[in-house]
Order: C-alpha cells, then structure tokens, then sequence
C-alpha cells in the first residue's frame, strides 16, 4: 500500500468532515444555469444543507494541492478521452455523494488490509459457492457482460432465497456480497464499488484481477493512481454504448457524468431514442464548466 494515496486520501476526508454552519432552510435553486430542476432534486439538494457549492470548492483545492491533475491528464491521454470527463465525475461524487462515514470507511479498509486474507461472501455463504449457481450458468462473456449479467440475476433469482441452506441478504450485489468490512459500498476519488472495478477489468490498462483478489481489489478503488484508471474505463465504456446506437458523447461531459452517476449505460443508450438527457449531476458538471476547464489550465 503506497503512502501517498493513504495521504491524499485523508486529506479529502478530513476537509469533507468539517463542513461550515448553514441555516436550517437553506435557499435551493431551482435551476443550475440553463437546466430546470426537478422537484426530487431540489430536494436532494435542500438535504444536503447547503454544501454543494461549499464541497466543490473544497474538492478543486484538493485536486490541485495534491497534484492529482496531471495524473487526470496522463490516464485521459492512455485512454483516448477528454480529461474534463474525468474531472466531472470525480467533482460531481464529492460534490454531492460524499458522506462523513466515508472518514470511518478509510479506517475500516486500513484494520482490514492488516487480515491476511479478505474474502468476499454473501452472508456467511462465500461468493464463489454462489456464484457456482445454476442461475449464474447464463452470465459470460467479457468482465462488463458477466458482471452486469450476475448483478441482474442476484437482483432478480437470487437475493432472498436460499443458497446451500443459507438464506441470501435481500439487499443489492454490491452490498450483499462485496461488503466485507460493512462500511459502505463505494471508495475513493470515484467513490467506486468493487463490482465495477471488476465490471471495468477488461477495459482498465491495469493488471487483471478477479473477486478473489480483494484486498487489492480494494487497493485498485482506493488508491488515485489505479483509481482514475477505473474512472477513465467507466467514461469510455460509456461512450462505447452511445456509440453503438449512433451517438457521440466523448465531447459532452454533462451527459458522461450523468452516466457515472446512473449506471447501466448500455441499456441506457439502448433506451435513450438517440437522445441522451442529463440528469442533476451532469447539468450540475454542464453549468460549471468553465470552472473544471479552468482546473485543468
């Protein structure tokens, strides 16, 4: 485990765990820029506060104190994108998604790298005995496809029932199966799951791992330098799925945060009619452009 990212790290950490005092009703727009918000999102928004704009900024002093640009730039260039995609997804996950246990999470992770071993199990049942299955026969093909296909069939054939006389959590993949410290279900700059680091396996230009490697597939989420490689293959997979229904996003951050964001972008772009929406998140990264271009200058 690299000190730095264990460094940079903390210092995200501890600047998104003293937020300001804000009044008890703070005032909520009900656009950003040119995008009307809906009610739901107002409300998100109330919700936090106040700190959207309070965390954006403390997001873009981290990115330069810690020199992670450059290294945005760099893993943009390998894989082909646009960096501002990847500087949309990382501010809109701290600007809206991060939360104070994510503090606690950080030391979780640390105690639970000092095991010899992490395995990964869905309740006290270990994910390869569930993943043998007949119902997971079906999911094949490419990382992206067996993954996506395995979070579909839990979702719909497996949760809640019984499996080698255990009963299975009802609760999602991600938190069911991958959770072994029970701190939450994303890390990191990206705030990434373990499935989606290994949903993105085949198109990261990292060394391939499985679920059996968990602690370094928990170092693959947490640490920036393999972290902003996972986030680059989620913006490209993304763009890969537009483009098989005929439509380029690779120059439209909004819609691209959107996507990391939401998920699922292959049956997004299938349902999208050629016209891809975008949502809080994207109009929020649409409408201050002109500031994360700025953070790249």
């Amino acid at each position: 485990m690299r000190a730095a990212y264990t460094v940079v790290l903390f210092t995200i950490f501890a600047i998104m765990a003293h937020p300001l005092t804000v009044s008890a009703q703070p005032q909520v727009p009900s656009k950003y820029g040119k995008h009307a918000l809906p009610q739901a999102t107002q409300e998100r928004l109330r919700a936090t506060r106040g700190e959207v704009p309070l965390k954006l900024k403390r997001t873009i002093r981290v990115l330069k104190s810690d020199r992670l640009i450059p290294k945005i730039k760099r893993t943009a260039a390998a894989y082909g994108i646009d960096p501002i995609h990847i500087v949309g997804a990382i501010v809109g996950e701290h600007a809206f998604n991060y939360d104070i246990r994510d503090d606690l999470q950080q030391v979780a992770l640390q105690f639970g790298r000092r095991m010899r071993t992490v395995e990964f199990s869905c309740g006290s049942v270990p994910l390869e005995t569930v993943l043998a299955q007949p119902q997971f026969a079906q999911c094949k093909g490419s990382s992206n496809s067996y993954w996506t296909c395995v979070d579909k069939v839990w979702f719909t054939k497996v949760r809640g029932r019984v499996v080698d006389g255990v009963r299975m959590p009802r609760r999602n993949l991600t938190e069911a199966c991958f959770n072994p410290f029970s701190t939450g279900q994303t890390y990191g700059l990206g705030q990434l799951s373990p499935v989606t680091a290994l949903k993105m396996m085949d198109t990261t230009k990292l060394p391939k791992l499985s679920y059996k490697d968990a602690d370094k597939l928990y170092e693959r989420i947490i640490d920036p330098d393999e972290s902003i490689s996972v986030i680059a293959a989620v913006i490209v997979d993304s763009i890969k799925a537009y483009r098989s229904v005929g439509v380029d996003i690779s120059n439209r951050p909004g819609i691209t945060a959107t996507l990391y964001n939401l998920g699922d972008p292959w049956t997004r772009a299938r349902r999208s009619n050629g016209n891809p929406k975008v949502n809080y998140y994207g109009a929020f990264v649409e409408d201050h452009i002109d500031v994360l271009y700025d953070l790249l200058d």
